[in-house]
């Protein structure tokens, strides 16, 4: 087989594959955009094979990461975003009696009226400071949830979060899926990111027990 053959045979195997979680590439993947010192814009764009529950999965790791990277105890999510979720075996529907482990439910976390005003705020401290009074961009990215990209057969649904975090030095109580202390977050997304990965590479599905208030993430 020549050489453009195996290259042709390699790039469709390759294409075949969800997002692996990795910095923007062929595939997708995440990406940072700093807005001031202590506030990220994080997204993480995955192909039509990435299922939204790896995109959000990632998503979330690349967060932790980054907070502990920066030497930040834990992050707040500024953004309106959609998640979702596998809730535990034991929490069934009162009307059918059946647990909802094998479905998956939506999950919002808003922006508070709080975030945009001191959105707004940051950009005014930011626009004193600066010789010419213009500040840089910042606002409360919307995130989560699927993209559709045209094509000439079609539209693909690719799964796609962009969110904004600000991150705390000092530690606070958590309070998932709103404020995560980073470690505790990071450590329970690591079975799900490192484990042997399910149909096309992608996480394969788990009670999202990081995600509920009352979860192991209250204590770190």
């Amino acid at each position: 087989m020549s050489r453009s053959a195996l290259f042709a045979v390699g790039t469709l195997l390759l294409a075949s594959c969800a997002t692996p979680y990795s910095p923007t590439g062929l595939l997708g993947g995440f990406s940072v955009k700093e807005l001031r010192e202590d506030v990220y814009r994080v997204t993480f764009a995955g192909n039509g094979y990435t299922t939204n529950e790896t995109a959000q999965a990632y998503w979330l790791y690349q967060c932790a990461e980054l907070t502990l990277d920066k030497g930040y105890y834990g992050f707040e999510i500024l953004s309106d975003m959609r998640f979702v979720m596998r809730r535990a075996p034991d929490d069934a529907d009162p009307a059918t009696g059946r647990a909802s482990v094998g479905s998956l439910d939506g999950l919002d976390v808003p922006a508070s009226p709080q975030e945009f005003a001191e959105a707004a705020a940051w950009r005014q401290a930011a626009a004193a400071a600066r010789d010419d009074g213009v500040a840089p961009r910042i606002r409360l990215a919307r995130g989560g949830g699927f993209v559709y990209v045209p094509m000439s057969s079609g539209s693909i649904r690719r799964p796609a979060f962009e969110g904004d975090i600000h991150m705390l030095k000092h530690p606070f109580p958590p309070a998932p899926p709103k404020m995560f202390a980073a470690n505790a977050l990071k450590t329970a997304l690591d079975p799900v990111v490192k484990s042997e990965k399910c149909g096309f590479g992608n996480v394969c599905p788990h009670v999202h027990e990081y995600l509920l208030p009352a979860g192991k993430l209250q204590q770190n």
